[in-house]
C-alpha cells in the first residue's frame, strides 16, 4: 500500500506541474501533429510508391504516433533533471518515500499524457479520412502498442538524465538519437523507396518495429510474426532502459 500511495502522491505532482503548464505540452505535440498535417496533404502522390497499398495517410499515421512517444520521452529525462538540480530530489529522499514510487511516479504520467496525445493524433488523422479496420479493439491495442513504446524511450532518457543531471544532455541524446531513426525507418516512407545502407538499418531499427505493428493493425493485418517480433523488441526496448535507470537511480539513491 505504500507504495501505491506514494506513487500516486508523486503522480499527482507530475501532472500537476503539467497542468500549470499547458505550452509545454502545446509543444511536444506541435512536431508530430505538424508532421501528420504536412507530410500527408503534400506526399499524397506517394501512394504510387511499391510498398503503399493505400493512402499514403494511412501509411504516415503510425509512424507519427510513434514520433510523438519518443520526443514526448525528453520530458521523462528533463523532469529528473529539474528534480535533482532544484533540491526536491535530495529533500524527497531524506523522507521515508518508497524510492521504487519516485520513478513510477513519473512514468505513469508520462504514459496518461503519452496516451492523450495519441488520442488527439488518430482524432485529428480520422478527420483528414482515416479508418481504423481493426475497429475499437485494435484502437486499444494501438494505445498499449504505443505507450508500451513510449515507457521503454522514457527509460532511455531517464537513465540519461539521471547520469548527466544536465537537461541539455537530454535533449541533444533525444534527438541525436529520434530523428536520425525516424528517417531511417519505415515510421514515414516505405522502405522499398530507400537505399540498401538504409534498409538494413530499418530491420534492426526498434521505430520501424513499432511502427509496423501499428500499421498492421491500423489496416487490418497484423500477423502473428510481426506483432511477436515488434513486441519482443520493444520488451527487450524496456528491459535494458530499465536496467540503466535503475543502475543510475541506485548510485544517486546510495
Amino acid at each position: 500500500m505504500t507504495v501505491f500511495y506514494d506513487t500516486q502522491s508523486l503522480f499527482t505532482r507530475a501532472l500537476t506541474k503539467i497542468v500549470r503548464n499547458p505550452t509545454l505540452l502545446f509543444v511536444n505535440l506541435f512536431t508530430p501533429l505538424l508532421f501528420l498535417l504536412l507530410f500527408s496533404q503534400l506526399l499524397q502522390k506517394l501512394t504510387s510508391l511499391p510498398g503503399l497499398s493505400g493512402s499514403y495517410l494511412t501509411y504516415l499515421t503510425p509512424g507519427i504516433l510513434v514520433l510523438n512517444a519518443v520526443t514526448g520521452a525528453f520530458q521523462s529525462g528533463m523532469s529528473i533533471v529539474n528534480d535533482i538540480n532544484s533540491g526536491f530530489l535530495q529533500k524527497l529522499l531524506l523522507t521515508p518515500v518508497n524510492r521504487g514510487a519516485i520513478l513510477l511516479g513519473r512514468l505513469m504520467t508520462d504514459l496518461l499524457v503519452l496516451t492523450l496525445q495519441s488520442i488527439i493524433i488518430i482524432a485529428v488523422a480520422m478527420l483528414l479520412g482515416l479508418s481504423i479496420a481493426t475497429g475499437l479493439s485494435g484502437l486499444l491495442l494501438i494505445f498499449v502498442t504505443i505507450a508500451f513504446f513510449g515507457l521503454a524511450w522514457s527509460g532511455l532518457l531517464l537513465a540519461v538524465g539521471l547520469k548527466t543531471h544536465k537537461a541539455e544532455t537530454v535533449a541533444a541524446v533525444g534527438n541525436l538519437l529520434a530523428f536520425p531513426l525516424l528517417f531511417v525507418s519505415s515510421a514515414l516512407f516505405p522502405t522499398s523507396i530507400m537505399p540498401p545502407w538504409a534498409q538494413t538499418v530499418s530491420n534492426y531499427n526498434p521505430l520501424s518495429y513499432a511502427s509496423n505493428v501499428t500499421r498492421d493493425l491500423i489496416e487490418g493485418g497484423l500477423t502473428w510474426n510481426t506483432f511477436a517480433s515488434a513486441y519482443t523488441v520493444i520488451g527487450l526496448m524496456v528491459i535494458m532502459a530499465f536496467a540503466a535507470t535503475l543502475y543510475q537511480f541506485r548510485k544517486i539513491v546510495s
